[in-house]
């Protein structure tokens, strides 16, 4: 299958030496470096193209992992092609768009998957399925966390939205996911407490949000951009029946208060290190998925995409108004 992969920085290389490693992909790679498309071509023996239009005329599968800003106008030239389209989250970061972009590939019938790879990871998609089950009978309460080891470079925290619409972007859609609920609202602070530069960018690096679940319970989120022993992902859901978590394990990052000493076991080091099988576990289902093969019901949809963000922009106007708010509603 000739696959065009089009963003070549960070999360582009992880993806594409999954695509290389899958056995049956032709890779071409684009991005607006063209020296960094060249050598990530010559990494995993794909070939590089500098004209984006070129690429997706000659593939019949796209990877969208550019810059966020860039995802609309990218997925809406693959869109108009009609090629099975994976994007990583969020599609954009407007509901308007998102909602249109969704809408044209449902009518398109063109196959659209959003990159939210927790629905892929062994743990949280067990979870799932127990909560679907009845297994944890009512939910009562989640809480989740999710903290960077390290925080990404500015540029990168410039063009994400905010810390809502980005690291925390996962949570929203978690709650949701797992729950098989809407969230009614968002209750939300944060604070700048390690990167000072973000208050320039009327940004935060210390964030927690509580939301109200439809039809009952509660969910608390935090989220930060510094984690000093490693990459922290962690969920604990209560119910009436039972109280289940996933993320716990040797290298989960903290330690017992009675530890002392320097910390010398390994941890994850970020989300590649974290969710290595679940992103591979995801663009391996996308695959099979532009192949013709069935829909697979983890993946991630534009109307996952649409009600994450939806929340974050909740969760920022619950910030600057000290109250509790509704999902942010598309403008027309």
């Amino acid at each position: 299958m000739r696959v065009g992969l089009v963003g070549c920085g960070q999360i582009g290389r992880m993806y594409a030496e999954h695509l290389a490693a899958s056995g049956d992909v032709a890779l071409t790679c684009h991005d607006t470096r063209a020296g960094q498309a060249a050598a990530l071509a010559a990494q995993v023996d794909g070939e590089a193209c500098d004209d984006v239009e070129r690429l997706l005329d000659g593939a019949e599968a796209v990877v969208v992992t550019s810059s966020t800003e860039s995802h609309d106008a990218l997925v809406a030239l693959a869109l108009e092609r009609k090629l099975p389209t994976f994007c990583e989250k969020p599609l954009t970061l407007d509901l308007h768009r998102t909602r249109e972009l969704g809408l044209a590939a449902d009518h398109g019938g063109t196959p659209l998957w959003i990159g939210f790879q927790r629905h892929f990871d062994a743990g949280f998609s067990a979870l799932h399925d127990r909560i679907a089950d009845g297994d944890i009978g009512t939910v009562y309460t989640v809480r989740m966390f999710s903290h960077d080891a390290a925080w990404p470079p500015l540029e990168r925290l410039a063009a994400s939205g905010s810390i809502f619409r980005d690291l925390m972007l996962h949570d929203f859609d978690m709650v949701r996911w797992l729950t098989g609920r809407e969230v009614s609202g968002v209750a939300a602070i944060g604070d700048v407490l390690a990167v000072p530069e973000l208050v320039e960018l009327h940004d935060y690096d210390a964030v927690a949000a509580t939301l109200g679940v439809e039809g009952g319970g509660v969910a608390v989120l935090t989220a930060g951009r510094h984690s000093p022993l490693g990459y922290d992902v962690r969920i604990e859901v209560l119910g009436s029946r039972d109280c289940l978590t996933v993320g716990l394990d040797d290298r989960t990052p903290m330690r017992q208060v009675t530890e002392h000493g320097p910390d010398r076991r390994p941890r994850h080091r970020d989300y590649r290190d974290r969710f290595a099988a679940a992103y591979r576990a995801q663009i391996d289902a996308f695959l099979a998925a532009a192949r013709g093969g069935e829909p697979d019901p983890r993946a991630g949809t534009w109307r996952d995409s649409y009600a994450a963000l939806a929340l974050a922009m909740a969760a920022e106007r619950s910030v600057r108004t000290r109250s509790f708010e509704p999902p942010v509603e598309a403008t027309p």
